[in-house]
């Protein structure tokens, strides 16, 4: 496969969805994230942050003239119905700065191992309290958090203090082995543990993420893509590879919850007969099987939070169209796939579920360029008519969509100023925020299990890399290198009992 880094717009998605067809693997189609500034309207009742007020007029007592405080409160009410019969706003800003909890960490000593082991130990557990999006190590002035750790006999333990309440808690202990490769999953958990401690939400540092490599293979004939699927920590370390293929193969999915078909498995696209399909992948096998019955191209798939369904795009019917795939855990697919959405001389994309299941955001061009859209997700002997609902305005050519787990997001790629960067819709607010900047193109946004961190990979004319960010810190952490063009991340969802 040859690639095509210029096509126009509805070309190049079109190219995107059917690789297969056009032969080229052509890229789809974010200043800094800041919440959105809330306009206070002066009609009655107003909000101001959180709290709602609600202004009346004061009535007049027979015992005599109104007092300082009536008359206050009636100015105060003239003055916010003069500002309405002008239609004007007021505006009042909050702050954006996202508080994160100073930490105090130990230093690593015991004598059954190396300085350079501990120090790397350190360095890592460093590093990951650093990325959590909640903490950062201080070294001196006033602290948090305190983290004592304390390593006998190859057990690490640690004792760690609120000191603002003088509480405290311990963890441990976790067996240290004196292997820095095996060791250093074991201080991610301990991370993980620690976050859990200090905020609540269980960190992500444990989690893999699931990706592509593009490499150019040298054939008779020249030079042809081949691609197959690897697994990184979060940090980009560890990096393994997942299939062996030795054909075209993109899009993996983890599986949201386990159960006898879905065990140690994943999803992806395949293009070794040509077509892409979508295959079953495994963890323990470096070759899949296809899994849905259905003729024709099957690209981008999509998997709901409970596992029941698989979301996907092919163009069965002629043109590329959304279908659902009923899916149990137990036994795999149930029944034909369903048409979720279609619709005259336009291209369909990127499927992803709201948590629940019950709706589905996807990209369209059937307005001219590409949007994301939302409808209803349909089921068996729903014969409800879909209405897709636009709602991504701000640009107009939005693509790649992700809801977050906790679903109060959509994070999304959109083009402004010509590159292409990540943006987040903010269910709640209804606001649409920009989360990254600089001159590489910016897609494929991925969101981690605590809604917080995002993984998504540049577009450049000779590489493409993956890099985190999270919406507290925002500062972006590049997490591979090397050759090949990395693409289409996963982050692994925590699973649950569903």
């Amino acid at each position: 496969m040859k690639e095509n880094t210029l096509l126009p717009w509805r070309s190049a998605m079109k190219a995107k969805l059917l690789e297969s067809i056009a032969i080229f693997p052509v890229s789809r189609l974010s200043r800094s994230f800041g919440r959105a500034v809330p306009k206070i309207q002066t009609h009655m009742p107003f909000r101001v942050g959180c709290l709602c007020f609600m202004a009346k007029p004061v009535k007049r007592t027979k015992k005599g003239p109104p007092g300082v405080l009536q008359l206050t409160l009636l100015v105060l009410f003239f003055f916010i119905f003069s500002l309405q019969s002008e239609e004007k706003e007021i505006i009042i800003p909050l702050s954006t700065r996202s508080f994160l909890s100073s930490v105090y960490l130990s230093p690593f000593t015991a004598p059954n191992f190396s300085e350079e082991y501990l120090e790397a130990l350190r360095t890592i557990l460093v590093f990951d309290l650093n990325h959590n999006g909640s903490s950062y190590i201080e070294k001196k002035g006033s602290h948090d958090f305190k983290i004592e750790v304390d390593i006998k006999e190859k057990e690490l333990s640690a004792l760690i203090t609120l000191v603002r309440g003088r509480t405290t808690k311990t963890l441990g202990p976790y067996p240290l082995s004196g292997n820095l490769s095996s060791d250093r999953c074991l201080i991610h958990r301990f991370a993980d543990d620690l976050t859990l401690i200090m905020t609540g939400t269980k960190g992500i540092t444990s989690s893999k993420i699931l990706y592509s490599i593009q490499f150019p293979e040298k054939t008779q004939s020249g030079y042809e893509y081949k691609s197959e699927i690897w697994e990184t920590d979060y940090d980009g370390e560890n990096k393994k590879q997942i299939t062996k293929e030795n054909s075209y193969c993109i899009n993996p999915v983890f599986f949201p919850t386990t159960g006898p078909f879905t065990e140690n498995k994943f999803l992806y696209v395949n293009y070794k007969n040509g077509q892409p399909k979508i295959y079953l992948g495994s963890f323990k096998d470096q070759r899949g099987i296809p899994l849905i019955s259905l003729r024709g191209n099957q690209l981008l798939p999509a998997i709901s939070k409970r596992g029941d369904m698989i979301a996907f795009i092919s163009d069965a019917s002629g043109r590329a169209d959304l279908f659902v795939q009923l899916f149990s855990k137990a036994h795999g697919p149930m029944g034909k796939p369903i048409q979720a959405y279609s619709y005259p001389k336009s291209v369909q994309a990127s499927p992803t579920f709201r948590p629940d299941g019950k709706k589905i955001a996807f990209v369209s061009d059937k307005g001219g360029t590409p949007r994301i859209f939302l409808i209803d997700t349909p089921y068996p002997g729903k014969e409800n008519v879909p209405r897709p609902l636009c709602l991504t305005k701000k640009y107009r050519h939005n693509t790649c969509p992700s809801w977050s787990p906790d679903g109060t997001k959509l994070a999304y790629s959109a083009m402004i100023d010509g590159t292409r960067q990540i943006m987040v819709y903010d269910f709640l607010t209804k606001g649409e925020s920009q989360l990254t900047t600089g001159s590489s193109h910016k897609e494929n946004p991925t969101w981690a299990p605590n809604s917080l961190h995002l993984v998504y990979n540049t577009v450049d004319p000779t590489s493409s890399e993956l890099f985190i960010v999270n919406l507290k810190q925002k500062e972006v952490m590049q997490i591979t290198t090397g050759p090949g063009k990395k693409h289409y991340p996963a982050w692994e969802p925590t699973r649950g009992p569903l």
